[in-house]
């Protein structure tokens, strides 16, 4: 973990495969059952493309507020613990924790992102919805999608480009500007986590 580490401090983002994270591959596959079921209903923005379904909510969103949405509500909430249980456990929050150089950290948000084809992310950084959040985590839940790539913007002059196939795990400062390039085919689904 020390070079991801590394890559994480030097470069604001660092993609994560299995045996490198917290998560068994079983978990990783119910995670995946899990969040197939949520409601999801489009995003914010016109500048975003892509269905949401909500795990946790943040009651501090600037970025729905600044656009006069109302606040976001979790629709199911069985479901959504169940996912919670698993990439919200003891062990997983230690693990991000040490990750980042934390001493604790804590979920403040938790969606399910799901992206068709021809649906995109717009460029932003996670520090826009809440300045408190320190850790974005994104965890591919499908791979049967082309495009879609996160682009993170390393500098102005250094956009790098990863794809986060199921069971993947991209990990990034929330203060990186960043996007999802538009699905060319198939569904792009992912889990995403912000934490502080």
């Amino acid at each position: 973990m020390s070079a991801a580490k590394e890559t994480l401090h030097n470069d604001g983002v660092v993609l994560l495969k299995v045996g490198e994270y917290p998560y068994t591959a079983e978990q990783i596959d119910e995670l995946i059952e899990l969040c197939k079921k949520l409601p999801h209903p489009d995003g914010i923005g016109v500048e975003n493309r892509l269905g949401v379904g909500r795990i946790l909510v943040d009651p501090v969103d600037l970025g729905r507020g600044e656009r006069g949405y109302e606040p976001a509500k979790v629709e199911a909430p069985e479901i959504a613990q169940a996912i919670l249980d698993i990439a919200a456990s003891d062990e997983a929050m230690a693990f991000w924790a040490d990750c980042f150089g934390l001493e604790k950290v804590t979920m403040r948000r938790a969606q399910t992102n799901f992206l068709y084809e021809g649906d995109s992310v717009g460029s932003h950084n996670d520090h826009e919805a809440n300045p408190e959040y320190r850790i974005s985590i994104v965890i591919g839940l499908t791979e049967d999608y082309t495009g879609g790539e996160f682009v993170a913007e390393i500098s102005p002059e250094d956009h790098r480009r990863f794809r986060v196939n199921r069971g993947d795990i991209l990990v990034a400062k929330p203060e990186l500007q960043h996007a999802v390039s538009v699905v060319e085919s198939g569904k792009r689904m992912s889990l995403v986590l912000f934490m502080s």
